[in-house]
């Protein structure tokens, strides 16, 4: 079967790209649905932190994915957001490589960003933030990960319109990986791209905690496992990671 078209919305400017896609979710917009923005005013990451970046100078888009699996599977596309971002900045020559869950990072800087949010009738819509043709000067102070871009790792850029292109080409065979095999098939792509496994890492949970220890993979389900001073090895379905060595 032939796949069919993907609708991508192109907006001058909006307030969020996940927003506009969540409108067009609930009005029965088709998987793959994208809208894409030159700026947005009061765009947003993970844990409520904004995401900046000067007009053209970025890829800022929102995906909708319709999943065919329970529900408790669906965290793990968060993950297939990061894999998907991972490999579209690699077939723009990027040293691109995963930081769990889903920051795609050169050599320690943040180059891209992905937030995955329930939408209506269980879609997600899986929002992504890269910067293409930033300057260091144009990329504003961030409070974990120096910030760097595609023109700042390879010396050049692709357009928004390029990147998007890329970045859908990497994500649509997750999707299908997904439907038909579950998480694990997320998690086997992901593990090549593990940046963090074999390092000290601190993990900040939801309820505040602090968890230490040495990353030591991605399970089955998407989570991190992390080895205790002790030997023994946790999972984590969700967490904010730092790097310590």
């Amino acid at each position: 079967m032939a796949e069919r078209p993907i609708r991508v919305h192109e907006l001058p400017s909006c307030d969020s790209t996940q927003d506009e896609l969540r409108a067009l979710a609930a009005a029965g917009a088709p998987v793959f649905t994208s809208v894409r923005a030159d700026v947005q005013l009061a765009g947003r990451g993970r844990r409520g932190r904004s995401w900046e970046a000067q007009a053209g100078t970025a890829l800022l888009v929102s995906i909708l994915l319709r999943p065919e699996r329970p529900a408790h599977e669906l965290p793990v596309l968060s993950l297939a957001g990061g894999v998907a971002a991972v490999e579209c900045a690699r077939s723009f020559g990027a040293d691109a490589g995963l930081s769990w869950p889903n920051d795609v990072v050169c050599a320690g800087r943040k180059l891209a960003g992905v937030l995955a949010e329930l939408g209506p009738e269980g879609c997600v819509l899986l929002g992504i933030g890269m910067n293409l043709a930033a300057q260091a000067s144009d990329l504003p102070p961030a409070d974990r990960l120096t910030p760097t871009s595609l023109l700042l790792e390879t010396g050049a850029a692709p357009s928004p319109t390029a990147a998007l292109g890329a970045l859908l080409d990497a994500l649509r065979p997750l999707a299908s990986a997904f439907d038909a095999e579950g998480p694990g098939a997320i998690a086997a792509r992901a593990r090549p791209l593990d940046t963090l496994a074999g390092s000290a890492v601190q993990l900040r949970l939801a309820s505040g905690g602090l968890v230490e220890g040495t990353a030591a993979g991605i399970a089955d389900d998407g989570s991190l496992l992390v080895r205790a001073p002790g030997g023994g090895v946790l999972t984590y379905a969700s967490g904010e990671v730092v790097r310590l060595t």
